[in-house]
């Protein structure tokens, strides 16, 4: 069934889309937002689901229901790398429409909103340590770490060269679509998440019910060693120093 409309959170990661997913949750008219078609996680959603393994249509419906609150807005996070097979699976169920058509014919209107990091040293320093840790959030559900991150260079350029090819491509595609996605500066963003979903929601005809409080338990990661493995980089790479307060998360 498609939903009455749905919030698409377009990211690369360690952008902060994780807390803006979550206090979008807790509005109760932005969906619940989750990387649905994250390839690493596909499995698992169709067990707990119970939709046959390649069953695109079954899973479709899987996610909206999943994704979805009780005002029918239906939520979904996207990293760069995931819109193509998304679009491409969306086409084996709807047929060859352009993609702003297509999203919409499975959909229903969609609101997009890109949120992106200004400081991608201190971003690609948090997707290392998640990446060894495998603990890619701290609210309370999260795992015992998998292993412990060493500072690594070679590894650090890699993820900052990722998060520019992602929003790079995230820039082409809303222009080649005509898409004016509402934007959240990470850096802008942490100075009060709350009050700045509920002014997106506010902007995309979403307003939060008066009695929500928007609030989510996402706790800070970065620390000590974030900042000095930032600033080595920086030094390393003959870079500038950032302003304070760009490693929040």
């Amino acid at each position: 069934m498609k939903p009455h409309r749905t919030v698409i959170v377009c990211t690369t990661p360690r952008s902060g889309s994780t807390l803006l997913c979550a206090l979008l949750a807790s509005s109760g008219t932005g969906g619940r937002p989750e990387s649905w078609y994250r390839a690493e996680d596909r499995a698992e959603y169709e067990a707990d689901w119970g939709v046959p393994s390649g069953d695109a249509s079954a899973f479709l419906a899987a996610a909206i229901k999943a994704g979805s609150d009780d005002s029918g807005t239906f939520g979904i996070r996207l990293q760069a790398p995931s819109l193509s097979p998304v679009l491409a699976e969306l086409r084996g169920i709807f047929g060859a429409l352009p993609d702003r058509e297509l999203l919409q014919e499975a959909l229903g209107p969609c609101t997009f909103i890109h949120i992106r990091r200004e400081d991608d040293v201190a971003q690609a320093v948090s997707r290392l340590k998640a990446e060894v840790s495998q603990v890619w959030h701290m609210d309370g559900t999260e795992t015992a770490p998998q292993g412990e991150a060493v500072y690594d260079a070679e590894r650090l350029d890699q993820f900052r060269a990722e998060a520019a090819e992602g929003n790079t491509a995230w820039e082409a595609w809303f222009a080649a679509n005509g898409i004016a996605p509402s934007r959240v500066v990470y850096e802008q963003f942490v100075a009060d998440p709350p009050s700045q979903v509920r002014t997106l929601l506010v902007q995309a005809g979403l307003p939060p019910h008066p009695d929500r409080l928007i609030s989510a338990p996402n706790r800070k990661m970065a620390d000590a060693a974030s900042a000095a493995w930032a600033l080595r980089y920086r030094q390393d790479r003959g870079l500038e120093p950032m302003t304070e307060g760009a490693n929040a998360l």
